[in-house]
């Protein structure tokens, strides 16, 4: 999982496969339909009898030519990429088995593109091409299982889903919600096996004493996703996977059932109550004034839970000063007022105490530029 704790290890299998796919798509969507690379990587896709090779294509071709949310992150118009209407226009005119397939497919993935949808499922069938079981039915794929994998923590979220195709296949998703940044989708990939062989897996692997699985209702899983989703508001850091399989990760939150209530995650104390009880304790009687204050904002940012402090929390906390509501003097005080309240936070959360020293010796590491960053932004040196 993120902030140093990893992921399933069925990810790495498939890393240098999907890298030697990623190369030859990147130019997948510079190119008209009816030129080799694209109906050749549909080809190959559809031969493979892997479904996930077809629907990661079309993913990665509905995310492509989605456009930017903002403006300004427009690529020049010398690089503007097709979009879903010119590239639905160009499949619909060109028949073949391959551009059949991929309106088939964009027939369920567009899922926020009704006129779109309607359009690819009317042109695919109207035509007679031979299509594999699982996509001539793809609208009954089925999400019917979902499981969450969580760090004692709380930095994040591996969420499994397992998906049962119609002609019985089976495939699952893992999506990483991470609670440091806004709680959104930060990762998600893909594995060609049942939910239940990914999880058998996954817990025969960890060695990690403080990593939990637990199952989700569908209804929550998709509550909690589709948050997750809707977090997205710029482009994030690229993986091997993610933001192209995007599409396919909305698509499944649409097969699960609405009603839910969004993930909680870790059970949280209330931070008023916490609070109290440290400023109370020996170790928070020497702090006064504006760091109650401080304590809070700190709180507030990240994951927003007053007793689960990671070495990856503190370092994006300590990487500048915080706010200016507080005064330069008070901030500057933030690596002792954490070194007195990590350790008393996490003996109210039961953290093991080797966490808690990872989490001390990260303040330890960064204390000095952060430091160094409260008094820049002042101008100079502050009264301590």
């Amino acid at each position: 999982m993120a902030g140093g704790h990893k992921h399933s290890g069925a990810k790495q299998a498939r890393r240098e496969a999907r890298r030697r796919k990623a190369r030859r798509r990147e130019t997948v969507v510079q190119e008209t339909p009816d030129e080799a690379p694209l109906i050749d990587e549909v080809r190959e896709a559809l031969d493979s009898g892997q479904p996930l090779d077809l629907l990661g294509l079309v993913s990665m071709l509905i995310v492509a030519a989605t456009p930017q949310r903002f403006a300004a992150l427009q690529p020049p118009e010398e690089e503007r990429l097709p979009s879903l209407d010119e590239l639905v226009a160009a499949f619909t005119e060109m028949e073949s088995p391959e551009t059949t397939a991929l309106l088939a497919a964009l027939g369920e993935l567009l899922v926020n593109e009704n006129v779109l949808r309607a359009q690819c499922r009317r042109a695919a069938q109207q035509r007679h091409d031979s299509l594999p079981g699982w996509l001539g039915d793809l609208a009954q794929t089925r999400v019917y299982r979902a499981v969450r994998m969580t760090h004692v923590l709380g930095d994040g979220d591996e969420l499994l889903l397992g998906v049962r195709l119609a002609d019985g296949q089976e495939f699952t998703c893992a999506a990483y919600i991470d609670h440091l940044w806004m709680s959104e989708v930060k990762d998600a990939f893909f594995v060609p096996d049942s939910i239940d062989a990914v999880l058998a897996l996954a817990t025969a692997r960890n060695d990690d004493p403080d990593t939990s699985f637990a199952e989700v209702d569908p209804a929550d899983a998709r509550a909690g996703l589709q948050q997750a989703l809707d977090h997205d508001l710029l482009p994030v850091a690229e993986s091997d996977t993610w933001p192209s399989c995007r599409a396919l990760v909305q698509w499944l939150v649409t097969l699960m059932p609405p009603g839910g209530s969004v993930l909680s995650g870790l059970p949280r104390p209330d931070t008023e109550d916490v609070l109290n009880r440290f400023f109370a304790s020996p170790q928070g009687l020497p702090f006064t004034g504006g760091h109650r204050e401080l304590l809070r904002l700190c709180i507030e940012d990240g994951t927003g839970d007053p007793v689960r402090w990671s070495e990856a929390r503190l370092q994006q906390l300590l990487s500048a000063a915080v706010d200016d509501v507080v005064s330069a003097d008070v901030q500057l005080d933030l690596p002792d007022l954490l070194r007195a309240y990590v350790p008393f936070a996490h003996a109210e959360a039961g953290i093991r105490q080797e966490l808690t020293a990872e989490a001390l010796a990260a303040i330890d590491d960064v204390a000095d530029h952060y430091r160094a960053a409260v008094l820049e932004d002042e101008g100079g040196p502050a009264s301590v």
